[in-house]
């Protein structure tokens, strides 16, 4: 499981945009969502999972106060072993 913050369009699988992508064991993402990077500006992502709805948030802010935000359904138990690294 990923998320991808894209901003290069590879024809085959890509949307015609830069954005946010979920990836589930494929670098075809399962959904995506519009974003613009911000040359030269910092950002704060944050990614959080709620395994009660298995729903994964992504949400991207920067300095300037524009935000961007994805969610999807990922049922990470029927994904990954019950023991994962993280980074």
């Amino acid at each position: 499981v990923a998320v991808e913050f894209d901003t290069f369009r590879n024809l085959a699988w890509d949307p015609s945009y830069s954005h946010i992508g979920i990836d589930v064991n494929s670098i075809k993402s399962i959904s995506t969502a519009p974003w613009t990077l911000q040359t030269a500006r910092e950002a704060n992502a944050v990614i959080r999972f709620n395994a009660a709805t298995n729903v994964l948030k992504v949400r991207v802010t920067y300095c300037n106060s524009l935000s961007y935000y994805h969610s999807d359904v990922v049922p990470l138990k029927n994904i990954v072993p019950e023991w994962v690294r993280i980074g």
